[in-house]
């Protein structure tokens, strides 16, 4: 059976990746990202915020990690036509992070309903803004 999770795909900061017209492209690197041509879209990374209305240790209020959050609003926007439809992400990550947003991605249920790690992201590539 498919798994029909869209795939996720994490690359270091520094280097060229190339374009795929159904790959949305995330940058967090917090570099000023390059030109969106080739790619289903280009979104920064911001902090999420999150606002208890329950109440402390109340599990539909706890907050979730920013990257987990920003799936959850990309995931939406797809869904909704916020977003050009696409099966792919390319998640650019500072230097020494891809272990922590893939910790935030694996600790988070929705985020692992939705997304998958791609086996063959390549740790050695890199991304080189614009």
């Amino acid at each position: 059976m498919a798994d029909g999770r869209i795939v996720v795909e994490f690359v270091v900061a520094g280097g060229p990746v190339t374009p795929h017209p159904d790959t949305l492209l995330v940058v967090g690197d917090g570099s000023e990202p390059g030109p969106a041509e080739g790619w289903a879209g280009l979104v920064v990374a911001q902090p999420a915020t999150t606002t208890l209305t329950h109440g402390k240790g109340c599990q539909c209020c706890l907050p979730r990690s920013s990257f987990a959050a920003l799936l959850g609003d990309l995931f939406r926007k797809r869904a909704t036509g916020g977003l050009k439809w696409f099966t792919r992400l390319v998640v650019v990550v500072p230097p020494g992070q891809e272990a922590a947003w893939r910790a935030s991605m694996e600790k988070d249920m929705l985020a692992q309903a939705r997304f998958r790690v791609s086996p063959f992201s390549k740790k050695a590539t890199s991304f080189k803004a614009s």
